[in-house]
């Protein structure tokens, strides 16, 4: 057990995306007793299940936590089930509640329900900040913090300055990610096999939506700008561990004139210049440029010939893309530096 400090739980700390969250909490300096639930792993110590982590923490099940007197509880459960422990967990009284899936990213019900099925927990819907604080600030008093998707994150970056300061006719997103994006269970797709030596694009439309970051990203931009259109949205997967990579296609509205790249890397600066984990540079980003750092690289080309504004992003999907960005908004939610415990990863 850790001294003093904040009082945290990590529901599902046994995924990729708990496993970094946990690593991240276990160096924070404001953060006291950890407790992490897995249904497979509880009762062994963290430390011996992952050596990496260094953690002398148990894991217990979900059942078993200390519920009353926890500060911050960060659910990492798939979506559609964690909408129902963030129900359970703000009754009985925790302060503030990340959540990592995409239970409360969207606004409309309705929407959630035509990209994923019924909400667990519909009475909380619209309760929660969408918790991209270079964008929207942070939680303002909130009790729930909707953690965005990675690729969202990387794409309403890049265009947000664009769409706010442009009239943009069309945006395309062609987006290219690790294999921890899909998560730790292994699927058909996923497997050592498939994935090696290979690029396949997934989420495509043909009889279903497509895939189900297009609405986060639509909606975010909307709040940006009202105006802002639709968007394509084409997902690939790399045969590599972690680390994204975007690639955005701006058209603007006929007679609009084209901007300097100049322009867009001083919006961003604008934009995001005082804010710790976001940077712009003339140099085209790579994944190897921010892997294993809370940072997003954008960056933006003119295509004069074919009338086109070219958007780049990259960012680690799983800390800027999910758990650093988690422990972030928790930072901006309870009055912390927005850096704190993150400081090695910039």
């Amino acid at each position: 057990m850790r001294g003093m400090g904040l009082r945290v739980a990590v529901y599902g700390g046994s995924g990729y995306t708990g496993g970094e969250l946990l690593r991240l909490l276990v160096g924070h300096p404001e953060v006291g007793a950890i407790q992490v639930t897995s249904r497979q792993h509880a009762g062994s110590v963290v430390g011996e299940v992952y050596p990496q982590l260094a953690a002398r923490e148990r894991f217990v099940a979900p059942d078993e936590v200390e519920v009353p007197g926890l500060d911050v509880a960060f659910v990492a459960y798939p979506h559609m089930e964690s909408a129902a422990v963030v129900r359970e967990l703000l009754g009985a009284g925790v302060g503030l509640v990340v959540d990592l899936s995409a239970d409360f990213r969207l606004g409309d019900v309705a929407v959630y329900e035509e990209w994923y099925g019924p909400h667990p927990a519909p009475e909380l819907f619209g309760e929660a900040h969408y918790g991209l604080p270079d964008v929207f600030g942070g939680a303002n008093g909130k009790r729930i913090v909707a953690n965005p998707g990675c690729y969202p994150t990387a794409a309403i970056l890049a265009l947000a300055p664009v769409v706010e300061r442009l009239p943009v006719s069309s945006v395309t997103v062609n987006a290219l990610s690790g294999v921890s994006g899909a998560g730790a269970k292994a699927t058909q797709k996923t497997h050592f096999v498939s994935a090696n030596e290979n690029v396949a694009p997934y989420g495509l439309s043909g009889g279903a939506p497509g895939h189900r970051h297009t609405p986060e990203i639509e909606e975010m931009l909307r709040r940006v700008e009202p105006g802002a259109p639709a968007v394509t949205f084409v997902p690939h997967l790399l045969p590599i561990t972690r680390g994204e990579l975007e690639t955005i296609v701006v058209h603007l509205e006929d007679g609009t004139e084209l901007p300097e790249t100049g322009d867009v890397l001083g919006w961003y600066e604008e934009d995001y210049g005082s804010w710790a984990f976001v940077e712009a540079r003339a140099e085209a980003p790579q994944i190897s440029h921010v892997a294993g750092t809370n940072r997003a690289r954008l960056s933006a080309a003119v295509d004069r010939r074919a009338g086109k504004v070219l958007l780049f992003a990259a960012l680690d999907n799983l800390l800027k893309g999910a758990s650093g960005a988690a422990v972030q908004n928790m930072n901006l939610a309870l009055g912390y530096p927005e850096s704190a415990g993150l400081e090695h990863l910039r």
